[in-house]
């Protein structure tokens, strides 16, 4: 049996010690703090991505609205021009 007690511990090794298992625990710390930015910086970009997107689509549906309109208008205008030659036709045709 041995009754001798432990010789105490290098303090320096001791405290090389803590300070290496401190820098374990901050560098895991940091590498999950990189991935978290890394994911919202991920995360930021594809919003601007779908606002980009959602303002491409508004100007090219307000442009197609805009052309919706002309065509609306267009096809009126030949609505009414073929009522017109219908009526001068018909006219033509009761005078015979």
């Amino acid at each position: 049996m041995n009754v001798r007690p432990e010789l105490p511990a290098d303090p320096l090794k001791e405290a090389v010690a803590r300070l290496d298992g401190a820098m374990t625990r901050v560098e895991r710390v940091a590498g999950r703090m990189r991935s978290r930015v890394e994911r919202a910086e991920t995360a930021a970009d594809q919003a601007r991505n779908a606002d980009d997107d959602r303002a491409r689509l508004a100007e090219a549906l307000d442009e197609a609205r805009g052309r919706e309109a002309a065509l609306h208008q267009a096809a009126q205008e030949a609505s009414d021009a073929l009522d017109r030659a219908i009526e001068d036709l018909r006219g033509l045709a009761g005078e015979e």
